[in-house]
């Protein structure tokens, strides 16, 4: 098996929790006989390229590393979607092509990676080791560095910098400026920045906060499983919106080969031991309070971490220097994991201060490795890990008093400490982890929808509902369609795949490349319309009550049937029910949320067009005039009342004049926004092709006339005539000389009745 590991950052570049249990588990994985593992990764080296990628191997794993230091991003959003890293990681996929993709981390990477493994059928799992899809800051706690709930009910108010949210032009500008060999011009830079911040009002942020927290909830549709390391996140996720179904609660393992148990005997004084970042959460001036009200020579506290600025932020670190001048007080900077071991034998007790809810600390395992007891925050994932009185002791979040009372604990009660030593229980190791994961990744076959168990089985397929697909020399790309539909978590029961006359050998290469489809084949290119129509009829010939139809160049996300299957459901008046199209190019830009279609110009527009997903208005469906006929399920009944698709159209525009149709025949037509595809399009008459202009002056051109009344048809011709001259002088998707032969052309045929193929 192929498998993919992907996080923020990889040693020896990182080495906090996350990134060093990911280098453990890449490699104790690698290790099983017939497995293959890499790394995708993020490195920060100012100088090298921007988005240059560098590949490395370090044992049996291969690490692929891309430059982010954020100078390609000119909008907040392109921090946490980044389209130039998301092209990368494709090309990787493309490349490499894993079995599965595990995600560990994706900030300051790019929240589209689970799309592009999805588009490609690639099973996603993803851990969730904090809160950075809630909240930017990644710790739920605010600028004050109090702990928040986050975007919900009103919060984030503040977290983002309002210098953050200018214009793409003022970014550009202000790196430009701050290039400069000129002195002062980053702290003029600084300044325009801080009185946006005064400036700018507070909503602002908090608009900013809740477009990030739609588009995270959209961006991780397309993960199979989430795997939390603690009740804790896994709570707070639900809360999120992740079904409970699709979370597993999971342990992390550690490696413990080295491992050195702490001496037995306790010292005098007591040694504590503070391992981590020197930064405001994780509470080392707790531990200092605390210690400060201790008797001289009770306690040691040796401080491993270096100091690193809090979001930018140094003046903790600054507050911290004195105080680290302390008597009691060894500061020895950072230690490599692997080191940490040997380091625990001459500490009696691991102090773990933080003030944000942690999910599961690494550090703690590494102490319990060793034998050594914790002393730690009653709070989040410390406090399931932590059992009060058995393996270490809990005192009250930021409280220095009421730590310094457990430490006075351990130090009066002569066998406490023997007592929490005795009542630590070995951690799993890291190899049974590997172990354990790669059964979950092996449960997430390629044709299995995803239940959220340890051993996932497949769903099984809605009874209800039959695809259409079809094809017309893109045999490649029908085929990634057709998995898509295979891997959803709700499938079709029956895929009918029409080759609508290809001549380029498409339909063996779909009969050797698809299992479980039917596929039919017609002598000549019928037409959209037509080659649909064939499958619909076959579809509803096998008893379907509904009909799926997918073009060929679409990958659907694995909950985006059962976002469409719940629009209809929930009211008998919906007959049909699109999805939100998003862009394979352009990654999180809307294609179409849905068609407006005015009756008094004909003037045709989609939805949301190139704005972020996260733009749009909260719902789960929306009314609209129409929606692309790339994706649409619709009801048996609007078929038997208003017919099949107008094969005239042959090309552009039939899925329009259906949905008026069935309109007209008492159905609405929604889309559904909790369902998500990716369209490429262009892949079958090509996007700068003649042909398409002309096919779609004349469709438009019938369509508004059959649309509307009849005194205002004289005005749809005209405006419809002026729309489709301007798109092709203008739209650099036109091809000009060309497009101003396909237009003449196509008008003169709608004057003449002349339609169905060119």
């Amino acid at each position: 098996m192929r498998i993919l590991q992907v996080v923020h950052g990889f040693p020896p570049a990182a080495s906090a929790g996350t990134e060093v249990y990911v280098h453990n588990l890449a490699h104790a994985l690698a290790e099983r006989p017939g497995d293959e593992v890499r790394v995708f990764t993020r490195d920060a080296d100012p100088h090298r390229p921007e988005l240059g990628v560098r590949e490395r191997t370090e044992g049996l794993v291969r690490v692929t590393t891309v430059n982010n230091t954020f100078q390609s991003c000119v909008t907040f959003e392109d921090s946490y979607a980044n389209p130039g890293i998301e092209r990368i990681a494709a090309a990787f996929l493309d490349e490499w092509r894993p079995d599965v993709v595990h995600i560990q981390h994706l900030t300051c990477l790019s929240t589209g990676i689970p799309r592009q493994a999805a588009e490609r059928s690639i099973p996603v799992v993803m851990t969730l080791n904090d809160y950075w899809l809630i909240c930017h800051r990644g710790q739920l706690v605010d600028v004050a560095g109090v702990r928040c709930a986050g975007p919900f009910d009103g919060g984030c108010s503040g977290c983002i910098e309002p210098a953050a949210l200018v214009n793409e032009a003022a970014i550009r500008t202000g790196r430009m400026i701050r290039s400069l060999p000129v002195p002062g011009a980053a702290a003029a830079v600084k300044a325009s920045a801080d009185a946006v911040s005064v400036i700018r009002p507070a909503k602002s942020t908090r608009a900013a906060s809740l477009e990030r927290l739609r588009h995270m909830r959209a961006a991780v549709r397309d993960v199979h499983l989430f795997l939390a390391p603690s009740d804790t996140l896994l709570e707070k996720f639900i809360e999120f919106g992740i079904p409970r179904e699709r979370l597993v609660r999971c342990d992390q393992g550690i490696r413990v080969a080295g491992s050195s148990d702490a001496a037995t005997t306790p010292a005098i004084p007591l040694r504590l031991a503070f391992a981590g970042g020197l930064q405001p959460t994780k509470g080392l001036h707790v531990l200092l309070d605390a210690i400060e009200t201790l008797p001289d020579g009770a306690v040691t506290l040796d401080v491993f971490g270096s100091a690193v600025a809090y979001h930018g932020d140094d003046e903790y670190m600054s507050s911290l220097q004195s105080r680290l001048g302390h008597r009691a007080v060894r500061r020895l900077g950072p230690v490599p994991h692997e080191r940490m071991a040997g380091r625990f034998a001459d500490v009696d007790v691991l102090v773990v201060p933080s003030t944000w809810i942690e999910n599961a600390p690494f550090i703690i395992r590494e102490a319990f490795a060793a034998g050594v007891p914790v002393l730690a925050s009653d709070l989040g994932g410390m406090a399931e890990m932590v059992r009060h009185g058995q393996n270490g002791l809990l005192f009250a979040p930021g409280d220095a008093a009421a730590l310094a009372a457990q430490l006075r604990r351990i130090i009066d009660e002569a066998r406490l400490l023997d007592s929490l030593r005795a009542g630590i229980a070995r951690p799993m190791s890291i190899e049974e982890d590997a172990a354990r994961l790669r059964e979950i990744y092996a449960s997430l076959a390629p044709v299995a929808a995803i239940t959220a168990t340890s051993t996932s089985s497949p769903v099984l397929p809605a009874p209800d509902i039959a695809a259409v697909v079809l094809n017309y020399r893109t045999a490649d790309q029908t085929c990634v369609a057709v998995r898509s539909l295979q891997t959803s978590r709700t499938r079709p029961r029956h895929i009918e795949v029409v080759d609508n006359g290809s001549d380029d050998g498409s339909v063996d290469v779909l009969r050797r490349s698809l299992a479980g489809v039917q596929i039919s084949a017609l002598p000549q290119n019928a037409g959209f319309s037509a080659g649909c129509n064939t499958g619909i009829r076959a579809a509803l010939d096998r008893g379907a009550d509904c009909v799926l139809l997918v073009n060929s160049d679409v990958v659907v996300a694995p909950d985006a049937i059962d976002g469409l299957a719940a629009a209809l459901a929930s009211d008998r008046d919906i007959g049909i029910a699109g999805p939100v199209l998003l862009s394979r190019e352009e990654p999180d830009r809307i294609a179409s949320a849905g068609i407006a279609f005015s009756t008094r110009t004909g003037r045709m527009r989609h939805r949301g067009a190139g704005r972020r997903m996260g733009a749009l208005e909260p719902g789960s469906h929306r009314d609209v005039d129409a929606v692309s006929g790339c994706v649409m399920l619709i009801r048996r009944e609007v078929f038997e009342r208003v017919g099949f698709l107008d094969e005239q159209y042959f090309f552009s525009f039939e899925d329009v004049e259906f949905c008026l149709r069935a309109r007209a025949g008492g159905f609405r037509t929604v889309c559904a926004q909790t369902a998500i595809a990716y369209h490429e399009g262009g892949r079958t008459i090509g996007r700068r092709s003649s042909r398409r202009v002309y096919f779609a002056t004349r469709n438009h051109l019938r369509l508004s006339a059959e649309a509307g009344t009849v005194s205002g048809r004289a005005l749809r011709t005209a405006c419809v005539l002026g729309l489709n001259a301007a798109y092709v002088l203008v739209s650099p998707e036109a091809p000009l000389a060309g497009g101003v032969a396909a237009f003449v052309r196509g008008a003169c045929h709608h004057f003449a009745g002349r339609y169905g193929p060119d």
